[in-house]
């Protein structure tokens, strides 16, 4: 081959590369959840579906460990366009202008278990309230799957077996206001903190606890600085792969059905690990002296029994609560 010939075969070459790769979707996908967590895996196990079905024409690049941003830096990267998708909790998007509504994911006790929550949050409800924040705040939630932990209260000073005990207390709580409501109501001092910050605070005595179940207390090892939990069960949560709505818009319809079915399929094995997470949990605890006890469930199901009235008809719709609760089988 002629000098003039290879040179124009490896331009050729080149631009076939180029078109190659101009073809190809790139998806930037972030999560707070730490690498090889159950709900880590699930993100994964999406990014897996979704390339082979493509058959390589969309990659999902995952950045777990709040590598791109905590909770809050990875919504408003989504409004801006900056972060495509994320991995996190259906309610967090309850601190948007026009998403309050979500905040209704987190009134205690809301749900009688985890199944319910996961038949609640992919039904009718929910898919209305998602599809009203995604209109008002630029995220939309486009699947929820992967089930998490029952939320307990795990403290440095213990145990904790009444709401009363928990009177003056320093909690990290998520910064979301119908957590921190819930907490005050209980005399809790409420400290905001990203979850990659709770370790260092609770073992330089800066919060005396927070409030997560096995799946992140174990993962991020907050049970290694704070000996007592106390297994209110007062919320049961799910992840929800959330997007840009503007990048959704520019999805084709097949690229949504793909997205979904890879959801559905990361969601399902987030679930079935962090059921084997479960499992192991106690052993876990009790391998560093953790001391676990079933507080006085009832008292505190009491204690926060009004919480969610004063978001009713003003935060979201009049009646949601009692919708949810009837919807439950």
């Amino acid at each position: 081959m002629s000098p003039s010939l290879r040179l124009c075969a490896a331009a050729a070459a080149l631009l076939a590369t180029s078109v190659a790769a101009a073809d190809t979707l790139n998806i930037r996908l972030g999560t707070p959840f730490v690498t090889g967590s159950n709900l880590h895996r699930g993100a994964e196990k999406f990014a897996e579906v979704v390339a082979a079905e493509s058959k390589g024409a969309i990659k999902v690049q995952i950045y777990a460990d709040s590598q791109i941003g905590d909770i809050q830096q990875l919504i408003a990267g989504m409004q801006l366009g900056t972060v495509d998708m994320a991995y996190l909790g259906p309610g967090n998007l309850g601190q948007v202008k026009g998403c309050g509504q979500l905040n209704v994911n987190y009134v205690p006790y809301l749900y009688k278990s985890k199944r319910a929550a996961e038949e609640v949050l992919n039904g009718a409800i929910f898919a209305e309230l998602f599809d009203q924040c995604a209109q008002a705040g630029g995220v939309r939630v486009f699947a929820v799957g992967g089930d998490r932990s029952p939320r307990a209260i795990v403290t440095t000073k213990g145990p904790i077996r009444k709401p009363e005990d928990l009177n003056g207390m320093r909690l990290r709580i998520p910064p979301i206001p119908i957590f921190r409501d819930t907490f005050e109501k209980l005399g809790v001092k409420v400290v905001p903190l990203g979850l990659n910050e709770v370790y260092m605070a609770l073992s330089r005595g800066q919060v005396e606890g927070q409030d997560n179940g096995f799946d992140l207390t174990l993962s991020f090892r907050f049970h290694e600085v704070s000996k007592f939990w106390s297994a209110t069960d007062h919320a049961y949560d799910m992840g929800a792969f959330h997007v840009s709505e503007r990048k959704w818009k520019s999805y084709t319809p097949e690229q949504k059905a793909l997205f979904r079915k890879a959801a559905l399929e990361g969601g399902q094995l987030a679930t079935r690990l962090g059921e084997e997470f479960d499992a192991k949990g106690m052993e876990e605890l009790k391998k560093v002296g953790v001391q676990y006890v079933v507080p006085d469930r009832e008292a505190f199901r009491k204690a926060w029994a009004d919480v969610h009235k004063a978001y009713e008809g003003k935060v979201w719709p009049e009646g949601l609560v009692q919708r949810i609760r009837d919807a439950q089988k």
